[in-house]
């Protein structure tokens, strides 16, 4: 009994580490294809209608999370409404998964087929849900929205603490919660072939990396809380040196170089230039080539440029976080050098 409404909630819950719209998509194509195989109360999974109305909903989350990199304000705007807003389908799109997994757990492990009859999840008598299966539905969804709260909450951490404002990051979580989807939902197609409890033991695992990311960023917002005073109280006192933390942050090795490390600030130097010609030339260059390849299918069309963009996003990222690191390197050397406090007078004489 447990293993089964487990199993199912875990499979339902799974939509809330990733892109809910993904996962109906690969449920629905995967059932289309006779890959997977729904009982009748959630047949319409697979159909040609849910099909489309889902695109459009991934679309709509879509094209605002990939605007806002090419035009701010206004798209990363409409991004965060409309994640809010898919936010309340969050309960119904776990409670589908759980549904359609369990008719699947059953269906591949014939010792719960008995189970799923005597529990009455579905109405025999008719299309409807029975009451456990409503119950089932309720803590999927329950699960789902805990985790995309979760989720929510460690997002603008994550951001802060990797130096990425909200424009960049969207493109980056975006495409991070489809790739999810896709192989979570792969995922648990092969675990309930396998064993339905490895699914429970899969949500625990996203469970935990979702808390150890949360605390990640909390801590990561804590330190940068403190280097960020530290830069400002070293500007204050010791100008020159805090400049440089400053410099070699926005040009990685300038710092270095002005206080005379030559071979670290030439080499960090070397890889700002070899950065900035990838970001400004390179990547835009490779995505130009397959554009008129692909002009004539849209979706292929789509598809490129929203690889572009989150290539550029991730190189800009990278290179923010090699920027802080070089710089708090830097500040780790300075502070080193800094000279002992003068005595103060009482002291002078006391020790005179």
């Amino acid at each position: 009994m447990f293993e089964l409404l487990l199993s199912a909630i875990s499979a339902g819950g799974l939509v809330g580490a990733s892109n809910q719209y993904m996962c109906l998509l690969v449920l629905s194509i995967a059932a289309k294809l006779g890959l997977v195989g729904l009982v009748p109360q959630v047949g319409f999974i697979e159909s040609w209608w849910f099909l489309a109305v889902v695109a459009v909903f991934w679309i709509l989350t879509m094209v605002p999370a990939y605007g806002s990199a090419l035009g701010p304000g206004v798209m990363n705007v409409v991004s965060t409404i409309v994640n809010i807003l898919s936010g309340f389908l969050v309960p119904i799109s776990g409670a589908l998964l759980a549904l359609a997994a369990a008719g699947q757990i059953a269906d591949m492990n014939p010792t719960l087929y008995d189970l799923l009859r005597t529990l009455q999840i579905f109405d025999p008598s008719g299309d409807g849900i029975g009451r456990v299966g409503w119950m089932l539905a309720g803590g999927a969804g329950v699960t789902a929205t805990a985790l995309t709260g979760a989720k929510f909450l460690a997002k603008p951490a994550v951001s802060s603490a990797t130096g990425t404002a909200g424009s960049a990051s969207a493109p980056i979580f975006a495409t991070i919660e489809n790739a999810a989807a896709i192989a979570l939902m792969v995922a648990a197609y092969v675990l309930i072939r396998i064993n339905p409890w490895l699914l429970v033991a899969l949500l625990a695992l996203i469970v935990l990396a979702l808390l150890t990311l949360f605390g990640w960023a909390i801590y990561q917002l804590w330190r940068l809380g403190k280097g960020i005073g530290r830069v400002i109280q070293l500007i204050e006192t010791r100008p020159k040196a805090g400049l440089a933390i400053v410099a070699e942050f926005l040009l990685w090795g300038s710092g270095s170089l002005a206080w005379q490390y030559w071979a670290r600030g030439a080499f960090r130097a070397s890889i700002w230039v070899l950065w900035v010609a990838l970001t400004v030339a390179g990547i835009p260059a490779v995505g130009t080539l397959p554009a008129a390849a692909l002009a004539p299918v849209p979706l292929l069309e789509f598809l490129a440029a929203a690889f572009v963009i989150s290539a550029e996003t991730m190189t800009v990222v990278g290179g923010l976080i090699v920027g802080a690191r070089s710089a708090a390197s830097l500040m780790k050397i300075l502070d080193q050098q800094e000279p002992a406090p003068a005595a103060r007078p009482s002291e002078a004489s006391a020790l005179a």
